[in-house]
């Protein structure tokens, strides 16, 4: 037997891993039959019954060649360019080998199992190398995801934002909208409020603001230090944002840091509806059922919806941007529904005119839909509510600010 390995290992290289199976069979087929002075028809009936030293062998050897397919099988990804020829070659040593050996007393069936056994090894591990690359093509495009992240000003660390100039538009769903004007500049958060924000502005308060504030730091259900808080309620939002003001209003310089232009003073809150539409409609110019347009096929590129999301929220600056006068926000489709400043009952008509903000209602406003909705709800006009105290892993907020 170490005789028959020894042989069969010097055979085996890049080109003639195929012919070595073979002539490995055959030597070991040899050995037994070169052995044995019984003749041939007892060899018939003793050898190759269930039990028999030469059954075992061949099973042995199977095995054997099963494990070495699977280790060559790399090389045999690497001339796969070669593997018709390698399939006739096979053919033709099988039939070569099989006359010989049957005129020895090798049963056909042994070698087709053989023969089954080598196939069955190659195609799994061909399947295997599908599975590698496809895994390896994944890889390569988060890499190249988080290199683009790496590079973008904006990756949720800090509460970056952009001014929006006044100005008029045609507010809410086509066929009931109002004109509605925006008369003073504000500024608008270009993402939603991450985790890592809420965080900070939560330690803030709590350590320094004389023990007034208990807020929770860390409420999301989906964690993620650039993914945006959930599970927050409107109440909760109200708590956080007074604290922040509060620190505005005392100077704290720690908001410098989070907050790149941050100035003493500054009043931040939510925006209303009307200023959340301005923004989504790109100060009037955009009049499509979303700011790109109206194909809601092109809404995975810009947003987390529910079919693309794998429920669950997915960290900010991941997809393609809202771009006016070349500043960039993210997220107004999708991702997390955004509570807004305005009460509304779920059946009121929307105001129009200057600076308009609901009252209706006891419950708030939500706007931009969420990863758990499809298309429809994700529209630059869609309007929801839900009642002040309702935390969900669905629903966050972004901030706007009056700069003093």
């Amino acid at each position: 037997m170490d005789k028959i390995k020894t042989t069969f290992l010097q055979l085996i290289n890049f080109r003639d891993l195929i012919s070595a199976l073979f002539i490995g069979t055959l030597f070991c087929c040899s050995m037994a039959l070169s052995s044995s002075p019984k003749p041939y028809g007892f060899l018939c009936k003793s050898y190759f019954s269930e039990n028999s030293p030469l059954k075992v062998m061949t099973n042995a050897e199977i095995q054997n060649l099963q494990t070495l397919a699977s280790e060559y099988a790399s090389v045999a990804h690497k001339t796969d360019s070669q593997s018709k020829s390698i399939k006739e070659r096979i053919s033709l040593e099988f039939h070569k080998f099989h006359d010989q050996l049957k005129s020895r007393g090798v049963l056909r069936a042994d070698l087709r199992e053989l023969y089954v056994a080598f196939y069955s090894v190659a195609h799994q591990e061909k399947q295997r190398k599908s599975r590698d690359e496809l895994k390896e093509e994944i890889r390569r495009k988060e890499l190249l995801e988080q290199q683009r992240l790496e590079s973008h000003p904006l990756d949720g660390r800090k509460a970056v934002f952009h001014r929006i100039e006044p100005g008029t538009f045609m507010m809410g769903e086509v066929g009931a909208q109002k004109e509605t004007t925006i008369s003073k500049a504000f500024d608008l958060m270009a993402t939603l409020t991450t985790q890592i924000i809420w965080r900070q502005i939560a330690e803030l308060a709590n350590s320094k603001l004389n023990g007034k504030y208990e807020i929770n730091v860390d409420p999301s259900q989906f964690k993620g230090g650039t993914r945006p808080v959930e599970r927050v309620s409107y109440e909760d939002i109200q708590v956080w944002i007074d604290a922040l003001n509060e620190l505005s209003q005392a100077g704290e310089p720690a908001l410098a840091v989070l907050i790149p232009d941050h100035k003493q003073e500054d009043v931040y809150s939510l925006p209303t509806e009307a200023q959340w539409e301005f923004v989504i409609r790109g100060r009037g110019q955009y009049k499509g059922t979303y700011h790109f347009g109206d194909n809601k096929d092109q809404l995975d590129e810009y947003a987390w919806s529910e079919i693309n999301s794998g429920k669950e929220t997915h960290p900010v600056v991941q997809k393609e941007p809202l771009v006016i006068n070349g500043k960039e926000f993210f997220d107004m489709h999708g991702n997390v529904w955004e509570w807004m400043a305005d009460s509304w009952d779920g059946e009121s008509p929307l105001r129009g005119g200057v600076d308009p903000i609901g009252t209706e209602g006891s419950g708030r406003v939500v706007r931009g839909g969420s990863w758990v909705n499809l298309a429809q709800f994700l529209s630059s006009a869609y309007r929801n509510h839900y009642v002040t105290s309702l935390r969900f892993y669905s629903i966050g907020f972004r901030l706007l600010r009056i700069s003093n």
